[in-house]
């Protein structure tokens, strides 16, 4: 297994994102976590980070509020997956955030500015990629300071799967258009890929050993399979796509790769539909995952919840 990881987090939590930062914060040195709106408003994806890294014992993890709608369509959120508020039926205690004036692609350009450690960093983005976009646009100096972008989006192209409706490529398909246009070292993790990597309902039952990281996600898990089971074709199983992108860094070894130019269909019925580049417009190949050995991706899974248990 490669060494621990330097990541940053870009997301919009969301059940499986707050697994995520959990399994982050096991498996990888996570410098700051920046938040998205998607499945539910970036008010919402904001408080539940802090929420979550409360929970974690992580509160001094920086986090950063990013865009609050796609570049240039209205928000569409997944509350039916995740909930009103984004964290299905956990409540958390009340937290205090502190005020943050500095937007995320601002917080980026200056840390790339004044510091080696972006070029060191993998940054990890579990959401619709709009704070990226904006931050490329801006900042073109970011579209290569990471050391990889791994992005939990889109499909293989040519798959055989309902495509436009992978949720955050459909969120916001221009954004990830100018992700796969002008970023260096960029890793797409589809829903092809992810929707392998099955949790069996069952295994639900081991998270309470976990402390109260494992009671609380156990009661976001409660309310999201209730939607989620049966993806991936097994109705005693559900997904949690995040998770896997945060393996796809922490354990790459178990994944299978090919690199291709990618560009992503933005209007029609066919919107949010990733699909090779035309040879005659020149983009950076994408790393896209192929598969992966789900075995050893549900091992690593428990190893790293070891962290928590009580």
């Amino acid at each position: 297994m490669a060494p621990r990881p330097t990541v940053w987090l870009d997301m919009d939590p969301g059940i499986d994102d707050s697994w995520a930062i959990a399994v982050a914060l096991s498996r990888c040195s996570v410098q700051g976590i920046s938040t998205v709106a998607g499945n539910v408003a970036l008010e919402h994806t904001f408080q539940n980070t802090h929420d979550v890294l409360q929970v974690l014992n992580h509160s001094e993890i920086p986090v950063f509020p990013g865009a609050d709608g796609p570049l240039l369509e209205p928000l569409i959120t997944a509350k039916a997956f995740h909930g009103e508020q984004g964290l299905g039926d956990y409540v958390a205690d009340a937290s205090h955030i502190p005020a943050i004036l500095a937007d995320t692609p601002r917080v980026w350009s200056r840390w790339a500015q004044h510091s080696t450690g972006v070029s060191d960093t993998h940054l990890i983005a579990t959401g619709p990629l709009t704070n990226l976009a904006i931050g490329f646009l801006a900042f073109p100096e970011l579209r290569s300071a990471w050391k990889s972008i791994t992005a939990m989006c889109g499909a293989l192209p040519g798959t055989e799967m309902d495509k436009a409706k992978e949720f955050n490529v459909y969120v916001d398909p221009h954004a990830a258009d100018v992700v796969f246009r002008y970023g260096a070292r960029v890793q797409m993790l589809g829903i092809n890929v992810a929707h392998k990597a099955l949790v069996p309902i069952r295994d639900l039952s081991l998270l309470p050993q976990y402390g109260k990281t494992g009671r609380m996600l156990a009661k976001m898990l409660n309310f999201y399979t209730i939607e989620a089971r049966g993806e991936g074709g097994n109705p005693d199983a559900f997904p949690i796509d995040d998770v896997v992108a945060v393996a796809a860094v922490s354990y790459p070894e178990i994944f299978q790769w090919r690199e291709l130019p990618l560009t992503v269909v933005r209007e029609g019925p066919l919107r949010g539909t990733v699909v090779i580049s035309p040879i005659d417009v020149q983009r950076p190949a994408v790393k896209v995952a192929l598969d992966i050995e789900v075995p050893e991706f549900l091992a690593w899974l428990w190893e790293s919840m070891e962290t928590y248990r009580a």
